[in-house]
């Protein structure tokens, strides 16, 4: 009976020691049931050390709804190893692949949301004090080279019972900074991103994953950068930002389509709804459409949601002179564009410059304006005018023989002079012109009425003209004026 103690004693050291032989083992498979209880599947890891107040684990690896995880070395740390708490957890060298061809799986979906009514109705509690996890995510994407990025967050349970932390993100053309407070006791979540940048061109096959333009294949580039900060708590969630674009172009090949030197500054006030105040702004150098070259484009407006923006005010340089729209509003899924343009100062020299086939050279300036419309079918001009500009002097030469003399009486004596003029050797100063587009109460057919009055620029010859144009046919197809076989000629005078 006196050896009883001895043996107790040596038995309770070596049930110690085999506690601690086994110590590793056991962390390994208490960490394995852990993981399987959430649902991950073929789980990778080993234990290198392991205490009540310290476990070391190294090379894990498991997959989570098809998505795959991996990390170098996850270290858990607790100061009071009796308290059901994990204490400062540290992951190092993560490695998180982002698949962006619809086969990653949501991670909150299976378990995790079947059990979201009744996690929704009780507090929030973390098993563990601190957290940092360093590591990259791979986004990758079908024909496209795999995109790395270099992800540090850090968070930790304050005394005001809150967890705070910051989150930043950086890989070639793209940093993200982050920080939020989550409030335990009515989980009311904060945060703030602070700066955000991105390159469009090196990111555009990304970003193609998620917008499609219309149209076909778009090159873009530019400077996408901005902020954005935001309150979630239960079902009440806002969020607002800015985004700036700085050096953009858009480029469209297929159609010969450019627009470059874009700059634009939104303000959101809900960017869940894609809402913004009035007032905001969008420029551009340039629009090549072809040949055709519009500069110095500026849009003020807002945008009402995703698929809608109310244009206030739109102008831009053409023709040597300004184009300005009336206020106007772009549906994604409107297949009808209507707009008011009003023309100001336009150069003749440069409207006929496009427009090789109109029988005639000219100067001076024009104002007008043109309703347009523009549907599957093409171009539309509605019922407007284009007129002289006031106080501008202007002068047309023609080349149009018969224009003026048709009609006219060889032996008359103005009909020398106004067959020089039509045959283009005198010019004539202009004193009016006008033409009307679509004139009300105008006859079926007809498109326009050009009206002009003149005189020879030579000061010694005297023979006022008049010349009043019928423009019958799509008016869309004769701006050289119609002076074809399609255009009937009014009374010459």
């Amino acid at each position: 009976m006196r050896r009883w103690p001895t043996w107790a004693a040596l038995g309770a050291v070596g049930g110690l020691g085999l506690i601690c032989l086994l110590r590793l083992p056991l962390t390994a498979v208490a960490v394995t049931a852990a993981l399987r209880k959430m649902g991950a599947a073929e789980i990778k890891l080993s234990v290198s050390q392991s205490s009540p107040w310290k476990v070391v684990l190294d090379n894990v690896g498991f997959s989570l709804h098809t998505q795959a995880f991996s990390a170098k070395r996850v270290t858990m740390e607790r100061a009071h190893w009796w308290m059901a708490s994990l204490g400062a957890v540290r992951v190092e060298q993560v490695r998180l692949p982002v698949t962006l061809d619809g086969t990653t799986s949501n991670l909150l979906t299976g378990a995790t949301s079947a059990r979201q009514s009744t996690a929704a109705s009780q507090p929030v509690t973390l098993p563990l004090e601190e957290i940092s996890i360093d590591g990259q995510v791979v986004v990758q994407a079908a024909a496209l080279p795999d995109q790395t990025l270099t992800v540090k967050i850090a968070a930790k349970l304050n005394g005001k019972n809150e967890w705070e932390g910051q989150a930043q993100a950086e890989a070639p053309g793209l940093a993200v900074k982050a920080e939020g407070t989550f409030r335990l006791s009515d989980r009311e979540f904060r945060f703030r991103l602070p700066e955000f940048s991105l390159d469009l061109q090196r990111w555009q096959g990304v970003l193609e994953r998620f917008v499609v333009l219309p149209g076909g294949k778009w090159e873009l580039a530019g400077q996408l950068s901005g902020s954005a900060e935001g309150r979630v708590q239960g079902k009440n969630v806002t969020l607002a930002g800015r985004v700036q674009l700085r050096k953009g172009l858009l480029r469209y090949p297929e159609k010969n389509v450019a627009l470059t030197g874009v700059e634009v500054d939104l303000a959101f006030d809900d960017l869940l709804n894609f809402h913004t105040p009035p007032g905001q702004t969008a420029r551009a150098q340039e629009l090549k459409i072809g040949e055709f070259t519009l500069r110095d484009l500026g849009v003020v407006f807002a945008v009402e949601s995703v698929e809608k923006i109310a244009v206030a005010h739109a102008t831009l340089k053409t023709l040597g002179g300004t184009v300005t729209a009336e206020p106007f509003k772009l549906s994604a899924n409107q297949s009808v564009l209507e707009v008011t343009v009003l023309a100001d100062g336009l150069d003749v020299v440069q409207i006929l410059a496009i427009a090789p086939s109109v029988p005639a050279r000219a100067s001076g300036r024009v104002d007008g304006r043109l309703p347009v419309r523009i549907d599957s079918s093409g171009l539309h001009i509605g019922t407007g005018w284009l007129a002289l500009k006031s106080g501008v002097y202007a002068e047309i030469q023609l080349n149009a023989v018969g224009l003026l003399t048709n009609g006219v009486n060889p032996k008359d004596a103005r009909y020398a002079v106004l067959n020089k003029i039509e045959s283009g050797l005198l010019r004539l100063k202009v004193g009016e012109l006008r033409l009307e587009i679509r004139p009300p109460n105008a006859p079926p057919g007809r498109s326009a009425t050009l009206h002009v009055t003149g005189e020879p620029v030579d000061p010694e010859l005297k023979a006022p003209v008049t010349l009043d144009l019928n423009v019958n046919g799509p008016l869309e197809r004769l701006l050289n004026l119609g002076l074809d076989s399609r255009v009937n000629l009014g009374q010459k005078k």
